[in-house]
């Protein structure tokens, strides 16, 4: 699949279904990715707009891939008994035999889903497993810096980031709990500042639909996160890792499993 074949609020109602059906059996599922994203930021109507031109076309589109969830390893045997056996739902044998400690793939008849266990594991890892608070998502800080750890990432999650920081000054984030990721991984760190660079350019690239004041305001949060990722403090793990620079990988790559 590479579309989810459903209208976006029907999609979302179906989302928070599954997440309440995982939460009845012990087994909390939240939504992340950007689903996660577009469900936390989908009331604000400045960043649902910036949303809604990820795919690139000149027309306004809410459209989604499929959905990522993440939850505990050691809920891995509840969740596929929900899905396969209760649902009905196929699962990526393959993938599942050969990554199922910590990720799981499953088709709903109309999209995909991967569910990551314990971390958050792209071009760097991000746990999760202590974060599964009540609710449809991960946290915001989490579902920030999946987006913002992506090395390179394309137009559609720059777009993603674009939206992220119209709707969520840093003042409603725990900035301490990013410090602990900022301030101790260079390469984190070093990626996060260039995907903050290249969202200038996204943010410039808008159609005309969007005023001065609404790029104004993007932009104006974008200084804040920047800002922020200056001069929160670092540890010596930091500086050391600084030191080598880019002459040595700083992220772990990334291919898709499907």
């Amino acid at each position: 699949m590479t579309e989810v074949r459903l209208p976006p609020e029907e999609f979302l109602r179906e989302t928070e279904r599954l997440v309440a059906a995982a939460d009845a059996r012990g087994a909390p599922l939240r939504v992340c990715g950007s689903v996660g994203l577009y469900h936390a930021i989908r009331h604000d109507d400045l960043a649902s707009r910036i949303y809604s031109f990820r795919d690139g076309g000149e027309t306004p589109r809410i459209m989604f891939k499929d959905l990522d969830l993440a939850a505990r390893e050691k809920h891995g045997p509840v969740i596929y008994r929900l899905f396969v056996k209760e649902l009905g739902y196929r699962e990526d044998r393959e993938t599942n035999a050969l990554f199922g400690s910590f990720r799981n793939i499953f088709y709903h008849p109309s999209f995909q889903i991967d569910v990551f266990y314990d971390t958050l594991r792209f071009n760097h890892a991000i746990p999760i497993k202590d974060r599964l608070v009540p609710g449809v998502t991960l946290p915001l800080e989490d579902l920030f810096l999946g987006k913002v750890q992506i090395h390179a990432p394309p137009r559609k999650d720059l777009v993603d980031l674009a939206s992220f920081l119209s709707a969520v000054p840093l003042g409603k984030l725990d900035r301490s709990y990013l410090t602990d990721f900022f301030g101790n991984d260079w390469g984190l760190w070093y990626d996060a500042d260039l995907n903050f660079a290249a969202a200038v350019s996204t943010i410039g690239s808008l159609p005309a639909s969007f005023s001065g004041a609404d790029r104004d305001h993007v932009l104006g949060r974008l200084r804040e996160y920047r800002t922020f990722l200056r001069d929160c403090p670092k540890t010596r793990r930091w500086e050391k890792r600084r030191a080598k620079g880019t002459k040595e990988p700083w992220y772990e790559p990334v291919d898709e499993v499907r």
